[in-house]
């Protein structure tokens, strides 16, 4: 932990972070200098950092802020070709009736971003996509299941509005869960990035496997987990 900021990994060009849940990742006006790009640019005086990707402000998990205008282009290009691997772990209410089997797999949806939140439509929206690798329930938790998903598209509140559109509405969530329950209840992580740093070019696997706000999580996803971190990239 340095200056309020849990650090991954850190080289003269990127810097890789936990964000925790109530953090912005970046916003205009931010004068005070309390978002997660701010905090980084009071870290390294005299960078210009910038975000390849972001995180919801209520979304926690790992961060990559590049602190050079190579790195940058970098990144934006691996992005780019579909070189980054994102897994998330979601915490979801669970539908009456049904398996948590019955979700997995590839899931494709329209989204179009409204005033501030985005909508399922079926023409005129960007094509999105992940896939729901694990599920399981929450132990500890009735009602409630863990999903592991692959992030294949970035779009705006992507998990959140495709896991709603799907029957499984993130526990808590302000936006998408249309039973309103307790916000208290909302975890989204961004819980492993696969991908390669402008410095080494060597392809690497960031995880923090240890997280107390994550709670316990069923044997069969840890296991899964296990495997993602361990294995080798899809893409080099």
């Amino acid at each position: 932990m340095s200056g309020g900021l849990l650090i991954l990994r850190e080289s003269d060009n990127e810097l890789a972070l936990f964000k925790p849940a109530g953090l912005s990742s970046e916003f205009k006006g931010d004068t005070d200098g309390v978002s997660a790009k701010a905090l980084v640019a009071k870290r390294h005086p005299g960078a210009d950092p910038k975000l390849p990707h972001r995180l919801d402000r209520i979304t926690r998990g790992i961060l990559l802020v590049c602190l050079s205008q190579k790195a940058i282009a970098f990144q934006n290009e691996q992005i780019k070709a579909g070189r980054w691997e994102k897994y998330y772990l979601a915490r979801v209410a669970a539908p009456t009736g049904k398996s948590p089997l019955e979700f997995i797999g590839e899931h494709m949806a329209y989204l179009k971003e409204v005033k501030g939140r985005a909508k399922l439509v079926h023409a005129g929206g960007k094509p999105s996509r992940l896939e729901i690798l694990g599920a399981a329930p929450a132990p500890e938790m009735p009602e409630r299941w863990h999903l592991l998903v692959r992030l294949l598209t970035g779009r705006f509140h992507q998990i959140r509005v495709m896991c709603a559109g799907m029957g499984l509405p993130l526990a808590g969530d302000p936006l998408y869960d249309p039973e309103r329950r307790d916000p208290a209840e909302f975890y989204l992580e961004h819980i492993i990035l696969k991908y390669t740093p402008f410095d080494t070019k060597q392809p690497t696997t960031l995880f923090l496997p240890k997280l107390a706000e994550r709670g316990p999580i069923a044997p069969e996803l840890s296991e899964l987990l296990a495997m993602i971190v361990e294995r080798e990239p899809l893409f080099i």
